[in-house]
């Protein structure tokens, strides 16, 4: 788990430290940086044997940030850069020529093997939607859902009919058909996990996975409402597709882990927002840490409901509510506390409801 991060002339933020928690979000207007946190993770992660070697790529396999001048902050007052993440600090100092560049040369090697050796799922926020089928993932040696979703349902084929990687986390979502006496001694399999996982947010869901191994694809059917037929993902709407490989995701990833989403919030009405981040909120508290970026006020409403319902300790979340003030950024830390309650609040922190009712009347 990261518990501290810190960037410094790291796109739109000159210096600023943040405290991760097994659950932080990240909120704000469009364009004010609440991305920003989640991209500096990103760029260590892709970057891990070129950091062991001195180096950074400015593009790979989760995210493309352009040139050096598209990573390094436009409003830097000197030419220092770092990523501290823990003890692990990477530094440069960047040059008008370096700029120019894709790849940034550091000051010294770090080793940061070490601190993402687990499993780590990144779904951004462009996730796929209803497809006929998608490619089979061939490497199978670490779990890889892939950016967009794309082989989330090729690696829940592969462990479908295994025990869950996470029995605590099985245990929250699976508690309510399970005598609480035989609970502990239960092991839940990961179908019946995703299976029940889904139905929090889909009440009808249910689907078949197969595989179409002469041309390396793999394809799924939803059962229909009435629970007579099956249906393709085109029919049955797009908050479904963008909701699954969240939810494989929580399933597959082991303790010890780290899962970022972007806009889980995307294509699912308010309740089923709100069912979501409790999953996420679960998982949060079974050894996987997460870190999402949220426009909605559902999500962290449905944070607040988790907290209260499960008396969830005020350490075990922290939500940043990113602003721009006078031209520099401000990163505002708000808590929920096991009752519920926001510890702070912020100017523009999910006010608009508010805002416009007190237009209407």
């Amino acid at each position: 788990m990261i518990n501290n991060l810190k960037v410094k002339n790291f796109k739109c933020f000159k210096e600023q430290p943040f405290t991760l928690a097994p659950l932080t979000i990240f909120c704000g207007a469009n364009s004010a940086g609440k991305s920003t946190a989640i991209q500096a993770i990103l760029s260590v992660v892709q970057n891990i044997d070129n950091i062991e070697k001195g180096s950074m790529n400015t593009y790979g396999r989760l995210f493309n940030f352009g040139k050096v001048a598209d990573l390094f902050s436009h409003s830097a007052d000197n030419s220092d850069f770092e990523i501290k993440i823990d003890d692990i600090s990477i530094k440069a100092n960047v040059t008008v020529k370096e700029k120019q560049e894709y790849v940034l040369q550091l000051n010294a090697e770090a080793n940061v093997n070490t601190k993402f050796e687990h499993d780590f799922v990144y779904l951004c926020a462009e996730r796929f939607g209803p497809r006929a089928s998608y490619d089979v993932k061939r490497s199978s040696d670490k779990l890889d859902i892939g950016i967009y979703g794309e082989f989330a349902l090729s690696e829940y084929s592969k462990i479908e009919g295994l025990p869950c990687a996470n029995p605590e986390f099985a245990k929250f979502i699976c508690s309510h058909f399970i005598d609480p006496a035989k609970l502990d001694e239960q092991v839940f399999f990961t179908n019946v996990l995703v299976r029940e996982a889904m139905k929090k947010i889909y009440p009808t869901f249910n689907m078949k996975v197969s595989e179409a191994e002469n041309i390396d694809k793999v394809y799924h059917l939803y059962e229909s409402s009435s629970g007579k037929d099956f249906v393709r993902p085109n029919n049955a709407g797009f908050g479904i597709s963008y909701t699954l490989p969240i939810i494989i995701a929580a399933a597959a990833i082991k303790p010890g882990g780290m899962m970022i989403v972007e806009n889980p919030e995307v294509h699912l009405h308010p309740h089923a927002q709100s069912q979501l981040i409790g999953i996420l909120s679960a998982l949060s508290q079974s050894g996987v840490q997460v870190i999402i970026e949220t426009h909605s006020d559902h999500i962290v409403n449905g944070v607040r409901v988790f907290a209260k319902e499960n008396s969830i300790d005020i350490n075990s979340n922290i939500i940043y509510s990113i602003s721009e003030i006078d031209g520099d950024r401000c990163a505002k830390e708000i808590r929920i506390d096991s009752d519920g309650n926001f510890t702070d609040l912020d100017v523009g922190f999910f006010d608009q409801i508010n805002n416009d009712l007190m237009k209407l009347f």
